[in-house]
């Protein structure tokens, strides 16, 4: 399926404040201002991989959507170059979660504005608890990347059994 429409306008990505700060300063390499650390340690590229990463983890473990309007917008999504480039496998999940929690007719599909409002009232139940995870689960011996593996092989274990 094309999904290409979801983006042909911007789209503001939004975390609450104090997790979009931790997740920079802890599990995202690419940061303002700042060299990019290895994956090893930060083992999300960019923010809005973390922000993706908590939309699956919120609806993995079925989390109640979050009020993200007095969330902080870190980067819109869209079609020109300075905006994030959310490949097409992003875009069909997010298009899919959106079918499941707002669609009562699967034939007919939510609009693009509500699309992003529930992905990001959906990133902002997920994060802290993803990062909460991350955090439980980590001890100076391994490298960070190789916990968040972990933590979503077990999730995923979990779904098969």
């Amino acid at each position: 399926m094309d999904v290409a429409f979801l983006t042909a306008r911007q789209h503001d990505l939004r975390l609450p404040k104090s997790v979009k700060d931790r997740a920079l300063l802890t599990v995202v390499a690419h940061q303002p201002n700042a060299p990019r650390r290895p994956s090893d340690d930060a083992p999300f590229r960019r923010m809005y991989h973390f922000w993706f990463a908590s939309i699956v983890w919120a609806e993995h473990n079925d989390l109640p959507q979050v009020d993200a309007s007095k969330s902080e917008m870190f980067i819109k999504a869209g079609p020109t170059e300075s905006d994030a480039q959310l490949d097409a496998a992003m875009l069909e999940l997010l298009l899919l979660i959106a079918v499941r929690r707002l669609s009562p007719d699967v034939n007919t599909l939510p609009e693009p504005a509500a699309v992003f409002k529930l992905a990001n009232s959906l990133a902002a139940a997920g994060a802290p608890h993803l990062i909460d995870a991350i955090f439980r689960q980590s001890d100076l011996m391994e490298p960070t990347l190789y916990v968040v593996t972990r933590i979503f092989q077990e999730a995923a274990a979990r779904t098969r059994s």
